[in-house]
């Protein structure tokens, strides 16, 4: 029951540090993240599209291919600090709540993995044109092999801070 409290609560806090920080982003430093996705953050008023931003900082292209931000033409084109600080945040939660190495690690991970699913289906379904059948279209497959492909440097992250909230919590 741990490791999947813990694949919850560190989704939600990675996702949730990054709303929070790109919320306040004019008064956060350039070094953390970039002028222009905090402006591509508040420019937009509904919450659909501030969160594809969102996702768009908590998954940037790992393997020299295009990022989900460059894919989707706003967001971040690639890692930022502001990304590794809410991963790693994320899975020292998740590391926290599984208590223990193993489940710690896998719970980090599958925060990585399921929140780059879930930011694939955001996206997708806030696509113009949006038609439910094209779910397995060249395009909405583009759109996921991006997102899967930028939670390479999240999962690196988790693991670490699962590590951490793991060897914290855990049985001696």
């Amino acid at each position: 029951m741990g490791q999947g409290l813990g694949t919850i609560f560190g989704l939600i806090t990675a996702f949730a540090i990054t709303f929070v920080v790109m919320t306040f982003g004019d008064f956060m430093p350039h070094d953390l993240i970039s002028p222009t996705v905090v402006q591509d953050f508040l420019s937009n008023s509904d919450l659909e599209i501030r969160l594809a931003v969102v996702g768009t900082i908590l998954y940037p292209s790992a393997l020299s291919g295009p990022s989900l931000g460059s894919v989707i033409g706003y967001g971040a084109d690639g890692a930022s600090v502001l990304m590794f600080l809410a991963w790693g945040t994320g899975g020292l939660v998740a590391g926290l709540m599984s208590k223990d190495f193993l489940p710690a690690i896998l719970a980090a991970v599958f925060a990585a993995i399921i929140g780059a699913f879930l930011t694939w289906l955001l996206v997708f379904v806030i696509s113009p044109g949006f038609d439910i059948g094209a779910i397995f279209a060249p395009g909405s497959l583009l759109l996921m092999e991006v997102a899967l492909e930028g939670a390479i440097y999240p999962a690196i992250a988790c693991v670490i801070g699962g590590l951490l909230g793991g060897g914290i919590t855990r049985d001696r």
